[in-house]
């Protein structure tokens, strides 16, 4: 690496320790608001931040969610996100999945009013806060005021909006209006953001006070400039360069376009390849929380993401030069994180609504992309198109398109007939490259599935194991498939053919969260592979398989050499099968590569370390019957285990960790965890132990 890119890798690093509680001008504000949600009586009161978008409602929002006080004053708090495309069951189900709601509870849940129930019943009697981010109309109000109770207890309700009428309407007890930074706060947030702990030199400090003030005191757009200005030299040639930039967007347009125009320089300094990439982020609706692997397996499908030959043995993957466009994006201020992973990476991320809305305006004027709100309008010109509406997801003959991608978002659609919608798309979408039927469950086998030969990204659901195994039989045809999502609720079984598919990288079997059960009964099998079978040298991902003889089988052939991610849970079976372990140990032998290892159901692990592969950073284990503790210990062995997650079982016995234990373990996550024994920890175990959920064990 060189001195370029070392200073590039320490500049990242600076920055990231601003963190968003660090954003300046709002200690003040904070300070206020919490002081509100103390006062008044012990009836249910609610708090308002108002202001325009962009300001930072949400940012200070989240600062008062997140701080201490917050969580010693309340026993309960929770967090939605309405946005202006709101739909009800939808937030309601995000509340539940934050008040814990047992996962066998959600299959009773069909309607609305039951919803609202739900979350009533889990928050009753507890003093609770609940944010509700970014409410834009009084409906919002009438639907949900009444799924949380009034215990006098002390009990609050925080919301932020851009609609003064909103304050009103919800009887707000105090509203609090979120001012413009000043100068002085406008430049602090400036060089916090471009220099971190360091003071901007004397000789840049009027270009940059003069660049600030082109903000307008709005901090969303000094963040996205200073994103802009922190990758660029720091020297008074280049600053001028910047300077005049901005000063010629802002004066092509009047005062109330400045955001935008600065949004776009920003978007017009982007490398080309980072260019695709942050405009394809406009074919989600507003305040979506987009997971990141599924979007980098997007931009892989549409081709944005080219292998780049560092050397014979350097060529990263097109999943890791993917990884470091969004962290570019991110690091820009681009792109909002919304969740990391355990080993810090980035988990879920959103897009502003202003930035969304320039991605959608350049997306739309070079027939990049069109985001359809309404059935009717969709006759599109674009390469890519993103249907967003309310209702369910039809398509008619009349719907016709030249696009390669269709991205569908709406609620709960069954296809029961060709009419509904299948036809259209194997009639309209002949060169389809990307299908993302995230609310679309198929009724009706997808006859033309196989002609699709473009296809390299599909996601859909099948509503039966005929349907699911048609859907599979389809794709055996389809040479340039790289990512399959298929949601089941049955088990089915995975057919030789589809291992013949070279380009084949990832393979979810996504299972509905209310047939996860404890006997993990939904899954899928492999299918019997001769010995000698060409190897699926590309496959990296397959989640979702059953832990039995045909599976050791097949991966103790070595057939998936270059696997990283693989999921496998218990299948209940009345045959009898070898004991788990010996199973396991069969299908772990010849995954050099493995790296993240997730096991569902399964009780019994191998106590030699010498069975697990020495790749693993990650294991998961869940829905588990009790663990011998020997087992836990066997773990600790591994030399480059960094995160250790456990939910839903037990631990039989002491696990005791002496020096050189767990020697690379940076996470250990517990949840729903059973302990029949104590956990020991000596010196010099644990060593690079920096998160762990459990206070009994450190």
């Amino acid at each position: 690496m060189g001195n370029k890119e070392l200073a590039e890798d320490s500049l990242i690093a600076r920055r990231r320790d601003v963190e968003e509680e660090e954003v300046v001008g709002l200690v003040h504000d904070s300070n206020e608001v919490i002081s509100q949600l103390e006062r008044g009586d012990w009836s249910r009161r609610v708090v308002c931040i108002l202001g325009m978008g962009g300001l930072g409602k949400t940012t200070l929002a989240r600062k008062i969610y997140n701080g201490d006080k917050i969580k010693s004053m309340f026993r309960c708090c929770v967090w939605g996100f309405v946005s202006n495309d709101y739909r009800a069951q939808e937030l309601l189900m995000s509340l539940l999945k934050l008040l814990d709601l047992p996962a066998e509870e959600y299959k009773d849940l069909t309607d609305q009013a039951k919803m609202k129930r739900k979350v009533r019943e889990r928050m009753s009697g507890k003093k609770y806060l609940v944010v509700l981010d970014d409410i834009w109309n009084t409906q919002v109000w009438d639907d949900l005021q009444g799924a949380f109770p009034d215990d006098n207890n002390g009990s609050r309700i925080l919301i932020t909006t851009r609609v003064k009428d909103i304050s009103h309407y919800t009887r707000a007890t105090f509203t609090y209006e979120l001012p413009f930074l000043n100068e002085s706060q406008s430049w602090e947030l400036f060089c916090k953001k471009v220099f971190c702990k360091e003071k901007c030199p004397h000789e840049l400090e009027p270009l940059g006070r003069e660049m600030t003030k082109a903000c307008k005191g709005l901090p969303l757009a000094i963040i996205v400039l200073a994103g802009m200005v922190a990758k660029k030299e720091r020297s008074p040639r280049e600053w001028i360069k910047i300077n005049n930039h901005v000063s010629w967007y802002l004066a092509q347009e009047e005062e109330y376009r400045i955001v935008t125009n600065i949004l776009k320089l920003s978007y017009d300094d982007l490398p080309q390849a980072l260019k695709p990439c942050f405009l394809y982020l406009g074919v989600y609706p507003e305040d979506y929380e987009i997971h990141v692997r599924r979007l980098c397996q997007l931009w892989i499908a549409e081709g944005f993401i080219q292998k780049k030959e560092v050397g014979p043995s350097n060529s990263p993957e097109v999943e890791d030069i993917a990884d470091m466009y969004l962290d570019k994006l991110v690091e820009r201020s681009l792109v909002q994180v919304a969740s990391r992973r355990t080993d810090g990476g980035v988990k879920t991320c959103r897009v502003h609504d202003l930035l969304r809305d320039l991605c959608i305006s350049e997306s739309r004027e070079n027939k990049f992309m069109e985001v359809c709100t309404n059935l009717d309008a969709i006759k599109c010109n674009s390469r890519r198109m993103s249907l967003q509406y309310r209702g369910e997801l039809r398509l008619t003959e009349d719907n016709q398109s030249s696009a390669r991608s269709l991205l569908l978002f709406g609620e709960n659609t069954y296809w029961e007939n060709e009419s509904e919608g299948w036809k259209q798309i194997k009639n309209g979408f002949k060169l389809a490259r990307v299908l993302d039927m995230n609310r679309v469950v198929l009724c009706l086998s997808p006859r033309g599935l196989k002609t699709l030969i473009h296809l390299r990204f599909l996601k859909v659901r099948a509503s039966s194991v005929r349907i699911g195994n048609d859907v599979l039989a389809s794709l055996c045809n389809l040479s340039n498939l790289e990512t399959l999502y298929l949601g089941i609720e049955k088990p089915i079984t995975l057919p030789n053919k589809i291992w013949k598919l070279k380009s084949l990288r990832h393979v979810y079997l996504d299972i509905d969260v209310y047939v996860l059960t404890e006997k993990l009964s939904v899954g899928a099998s492999i299918s019997r592979m001769k010995i000698g079978e060409t190897k699926v040298k590309n496959l990296q991902t397959l989640r979702s398989i059953y832990l039995n003889a045909r599976t050791a089988s097949v991966l103790s052939k070595g057939m998936f050499p270059n696997l990283t991610k693989l999921t496998l849970c218990r299948e209940v079976t009345e045959l009898p099968e070898p004991p788990e372990k010996e199973l396991l140990e069969n299908s772990l032998r010849c995954l050099n590569k493995l790296r993240t290892l997730k096991l569902l159901g399964i009780a019994k692990l191998p106590l030699d370390r010498d069975a697990y592969p020495t790749s693993l950073t990650k294991i998961t284990i869940g829905y588990f019957p009790p663990l011998d503790a020997r087992m836990i210990k066997t773990l600790g062995q591994l030399a480059n285990l960094r995160t250790l997650k456990l939910f839903r079982g037990g631990i039989i016995g002491d696990v005791n960790c002496v020096a050189g234990d767990f020697p690379q373990l940076q996470v250990l996550h517990l949840t729903d965890v059973q302990q029949y024994g104590r956990w020991k920890v000596d010196g010099g175990a644990m060593p690079q132990i920096r998160y762990c959920n459990d206070p009994r064990i450190l």
